[in-house]
């Protein structure tokens, strides 16, 4: 067997392990949903937009009023919270962009431009980051969405070692746009865009987000991340 070809069924063999932990945390996650189990699952409902997320109850929200706040005041952290297991160091956050700030709205519109100028920011307090996942594209219950994974390698300080912060934002337009019944209708305009942004030291907890799900409006269940999604993140980080 050949470099290329081993190196193939690597990738083939990494992406089948990657689908099938997808799908048994997604499978003990909607149990816990269905059996209402708070020691696997924990839930936070967005009472404005009628949106309810669900995540692993090994995370921990945020002290009120402990968090960053954006200085515009145009991007709404809704919630914020970090992982309590043994070595771990996860993190996430839910934020929310709408009409108030109508120019940073269009920007947020455009998905996977705003995922990754978005995502360069934050990491780049840390150091130089590298982005690990270009945009990609895909839709939640027919919300259009778009996903950027990066990591950044931030330096040995004092009595600190190097480490590496690997990290994930994700957006998704709050309301799908409704084409009107008549040409000269004016076209229902996206009000608000809710983003998922998750950070962590050790690589091989992004699997971790793929766990997460979310329920727009009372309607099905849906993960954060679909299949499809999944696969092309999991072969540009697995190297």
């Amino acid at each position: 067997m050949n470099g290329a070809s081993a190196s193939v069924q690597r990738i083939a063999f990494r992406s089948t392990w990657f689908v099938l932990l997808f799908l048994a945390y997604t499978a003990r996650l909607l149990h816990a949903i269905g059996q209402s189990d708070s020691r696997s699952i924990k839930s936070f409902h967005d009472d404005v937009l009628n949106i309810t997320y669900y995540y692993p109850a090994t995370f921990v929200p945020a002290p009120p009023n402990s968090t960053p706040v954006d200085p515009s005041k145009c991007i709404k952290s809704t919630l914020v919270a970090y992982s309590t297991g043994p070595g771990e160091s996860s993190s996430f956050s839910l934020s929310t962009i709408d009409d108030i700030c109508p120019a940073t709205l269009r920007t947020a519109i455009e998905l996977g431009h705003f995922t990754r100028e978005q995502l360069l920011r934050q990491l780049q307090q840390y150091g130089q980051p590298e982005i690990t996942q270009e945009p990609s594209r895909y839709a939640i219950a027919g919300h259009p969405a778009a996903i950027t994974v990066a990591s950044v390698a931030i330096p040995a300080a004092g009595s600190k070692v190097a480490q590496v912060m690997f990290a994930a934002k994700a957006c998704a337009l709050g309301n799908i746009a409704v084409k009107p019944r008549r040409r000269s209708d004016p076209a229902e305009p996206v009000s608000h865009v809710v983003c998922f942004d998750f950070n962590t030291q050790n690589g091989g907890m992004l699997a971790q987000m793929y766990s997460f799900i979310i329920q727009f409006d009372n309607a099905q269940l849906q993960p954060m991340f679909p299949g499809s999604v999944i696969r092309a993140t999991e072969v540009t980080t697995g190297r």
